[in-house]
C-alpha cells in the first residue's frame, strides 16, 4: 500500500467522527435555539391574547374559560389548549373529558419554571408551552399601590400544545447546509492533503527509482536533489553511497577467479540443496565439470550420517551458520572433510542460497591419531614409572626405620634428627609419586553414571574424618544436584577443594561451604571457606603442576588443583577461585551435563 494512501485512509477516520461529531452538536444547538424561540413566540402572542380576558380565569368557571381557550387555540394554530391550577389539577380543557385530570407526568415541569417541553410520540412532534395568569390587577390606585409590583397572585397556567413540525423544518433545512458546508470543507482538506503529500513524497519516489536501478546493476545512479530538508539530505547521502559502490564493486571475472583459487572445497547450492556453482577443487576431487555438478544434489555426495541436510540444516536454521562440522565427502576416493556452511541472502536480505566450505582433514585426522598414541605411551610410561617407584621408596623407608630403631641411642642426637628428616622426605616422595600416579589416570575414558553429589561430598567427609577433627572445621551444604559424571572424579574435586580449605585456614577454625547452581546447560559448584585467602596474581600458577604457593611449609604436592582442572578439562567445563587475601576464598567447577568423551556405565 503506498503511504500517501495510507495517509489519507489515517486521516480519514478522525475527520469522519469530527464531522459527524460537530453535526451532532450543532443540530443540538440549532434544535435547541430554535426550540427556545418557537417557545418565545408562543407564550408572547398568547400573553397578549389572554391579557384582556384574565378575569374570566378569575372566576374559575369552564363555561366561562371555554371560549377563550378554543379562541387561543385557533388564533395559535394548536392542537389543544387548558387551564391547569396551581396545584396541577385541570380546570379546562378543549378536550372536555380531560377536566379534572391531574396534569401528566411529562408536563409538570410547566408548573415549576421550565419554558417548554416537546412530545416526539406525536406525528411531527408537539410544543407544550406555559403561559401563567394572574388575578387581574385592582383598578383602584390606592390598592394598586398597597398591592405592590408584582405581587398579584397567580391564578394558574394556560398550557398550549403547539405544533414542532414548522421548527423540525427548519432545524432539518440548517443541517443540510451545515452538512453541506462540512463535506465541502472536508473534501478540500482531503485534495489539499493528497496533493501535499504527493509533493511531499517525490524525492521518496526518486530514491525509489535510483534503489530500483542499482538492483538492476545500474551502479554509479544519481538522483537529483531538490531541497535542502531531510529529503535533500537523504538524496544526497544515496549518491554519494551509489558512487562509493559504483567504485568499489567488483565484476564477476574477479570473484570467479578469488572463488577458483581457494584449495577448499566450495558449493553454491540453491535453497533445496541442489549445486548452481562449485569452485575448481571441487571439480578435480569429483572429477566433475562444472556443468556436470550444476544442478546435482549436494546431499548424496555426503556420508549418510544424517549430517545433511538433518543436523546441519537444523543448526543452519537456528544459528544462521555451521561451523566445523566433520562428515565425510563422497568423491571417487571418500576423505574426511570439516564442513562449514552460511546462507546467501538477496539485496533484500531473503534467503537465496547456502554456501557451503569443505576442508580435507585427512592429515590432521592422522596426526590427531599420532598425538593420541603418543599421549597414551607417555600415559602408560607415567602410571609404570610410579607404580615401579612405590617398591623402592617403600624398601629405603622401611630400612631407615629399622637403623632408627636400632642405633637411634648409638648414632645420638643429631643422627636422629637426619633419620626424621629422611623419613618425612620419603613420606613427601611416596605421596608426590602417588597423586603423580592419580593424575596420569584421569585422562582415561570417562564412565559416566548419575552421581548424587550430596552422596559424593557425604563420603568425602566420612573419610576425612580424622582431618576435621584435628582442625575443628566444620563442613556444610545446600541442596547438591544429581550429575551425569564418575563418581569417582567428582569425590576427587570435592575431596581436593575442602581439603585446601582445612589445609589453608590461616589459623582460624575452618568453616567450609558446598553449594551448587544451574548456569546454561551444566550446574556450577562452589567451594567456600573462611581461610587465609589468595592473592588474584596467583591465578596463572595455582591450577599448573606442582604450582604451590607455600614451599615446604605446607604439606603437600602441589597436584592436587592441577588434578581438579585436568578433570574439569576433560568435561568440557571450567575451574576458577575468587578471593581476597585474608578474607577467604570461593573455589568453582562447572560440570557440563554432556561430557565431550565418554561412556556411560550400564
Amino acid at each position: 500500500m503506498k503511504v500517501r494512501t495510507k495517509f489519507l485512509l489515517l486521516l480519514l477516520p478522525p475527520l469522519l467522527l469530527s464531522g459527524l461529531l460537530i453535526n451532532y452538536l450543532s443540530g443540538r444547538a440549532v434544535r435547541s435555539t430554535l426550540q427556545k424561540r418557537a417557545a418565545e413566540e408562543a407564550r408572547s402572542a398568547a400573553g397578549q391574547a389572554l391579557y384582556p380576558d384574565s378575569p374570566v380565569f378569575a372566576s374559575g368557571k369552564e363555561s366561562r374559560m371555554l371560549p377563550v381557550l378554543y379562541s387561543l387555540k385557533l388564533a395559535l394554530n394548536a392542537s389543544e389548549a387548558f387551564f391547569v391550577s396551581t396545584d396541577g389539577n385541570i380546570l379546562a380543557h378543549t378536550d372536555v373529558a380531560q377536566k379534572g385530570l391531574p396534569l401528566p407526568v411529562f408536563e409538570r415541569p410547566l408548573l415549576s419554571g421550565a419554558e417548554y417541553v416537546t412530545d416526539s410520540t406525536v406525528h411531527g412532534g408537539t410544543m407544550y408551552v406555559p403561559v401563567p395568569v394572574f388575578e387581574p390587577a385592582p383598578s383602584d390606585p390606592e390598592e394598586l399601590s398597597q398591592l405592590g409590583p408584582g405581587k398579584a397572585a397567580r391564578l394558574g397556567t394556560v398550557i398550549v400544545a403547539v405544533p414542532a413540525a414548522g421548527v423540525l423544518a427548519a432545524e432539518k433545512n440548517i443541517s443540510d447546509k451545515i452538512t453541506l458546508i462540512l463535506v465541502a470543507v472536508y473534501a478540500a482538506i482531503l485534495l489539499a492533503a493528497s496533493l501535499l503529500t504527493g509533493l511531499a513524497l517525490r524525492p521518496v519516489r526518486l530514491l525509489t527509482e535510483g534503489t530500483r536501478r542499482i538492483r538492476l546493476g545500474e551502479y554509479g545512479t544519481v538522483i537529483p536533489v531538490s531541497s535542502g530538508d531531510e529529503f535533500g539530505d537523504l538524496a544526497r547521502s544515496f549518491n554519494e553511497m551509489s558512487r562509493t559502490l559504483a567504485g568499489t564493486i567488483v565484476s564477476k571475472n574477479y570473484v570467479d577467479a578469488v572463488v577458483d583459487s581457494i584449495v577448499d572445497v566450495l558449493f553454491v547450492t540453491d535453497l533445496k540443496c541442489r549445486i548452481t556453482r562449485s569452485n575448481k577443487a571441487a571439480q578435480a576431487l569429483l572429477r566433475k565439470k562444472a556443468s556436470e555438478l550444476d544442478g546435482l544434489d549436494l546431499r548424496p555426495l555426503l556420508s549418510g550420517d544424517g549430517a545433511w541436510p538433518g543436523k546441519c540444516m537444523t543448526a543452519l536454521e537456528k544459528d544462521g551458520e555451521v561451523r566445523d562440522y566433520e562428515t565425510t565427502l563422497l568423491a571417487p576416493e571418500p576423505f574426511p572433510v570439516q564442513l562449514s556452511a552460511s546462507w546467501i541472502k538477496d539485496t533484500e536480505g531473503a534467503r537465496a542460497g547456502i554456501v557451503v566450505l569443505m576442508r580435507d582433514i585427512t592429515l590432521r585426522r592422522k596426526y590427531e591419531a599420532e598425538l593420541a598414541r603418543s599421549n597414551e605411551e607417555l600415559q602408560r610410561f607415567a602410571f609404570v614409572a610410579s607404580h615401579d617407584l612405590q617398591e623402592p621408596l617403600r624398601t629405603v623407608s622401611n630400612y631407615v626405620q629399622l637403623l632408627e630403631s636400632r642405633y637411634r641411642q648409638t648414632l645420638g642426637q643429631e643422627a636422629g634428627k637426619e633419620m626424621a628428616f629422611i623419613t618425612a622426605s620419603l613420606r613427601r616422595m611416596r605421596a608426590l609419586v602417588r597423586d603423580l600416579l592419580g593424575y596420569s589416570r584421569i585422562n582415561s575414558k570417562l564412565r559416566l553414571e548419575r552421581v548424587d553429589s550430596s552422596e559424593a561430598l557425604a563420603a568425602v567427609l566420612e573419610g576425612m574424618r580424622g582431618s576435621l577433627s584435628s582442625t575443628g572445621g566444620t563442613v556444610t551444604s545446600g541442596e547438591l544436584p544429581v550429575v551425569t559424571a564418575d563418581r569417582g572424579h567428582i569425590e576427587r574435586l570435592l575431596q581436593n577443594l575442602v581439603s585446601n580449605a582445612l589445609k589453608f585456614r590461616g589459623g582460624r577454625r575452618p568453616a567450609v561451604r558446598v553449594e551448587a547452581s544451574r548456569r546454561g546447560a551444566g550446574w556450577v559448584f562452589s567451594v567456600s571457606d573462611n581461610g587465609e585467602g589468595i592473592d588474584p596474581r596467583y591465578s596463572d600458577k595455582l591450577f599448573k603442576l606442582f604450582g604451590r604457593l607455600h614451599g615446604a611449609s605446607v604439606e603437600g604436592s602441589g597436584i592436587g588443583l592441577a588434578a581438579c582442572k585436568k578433570i574439569v578439562e576433560q568435561y568440557g567445563g571450567d575451574i576458577w577461585f575468587e578471593s581476597k587475601p585474608g578474607e577467604g576464598s570461593v573455589f568453582f567447577f562447572e560440570i557440563p551435563d554432556k561430557a565431550a568423551k565418554a561412556e556411560e556405565v550400564p
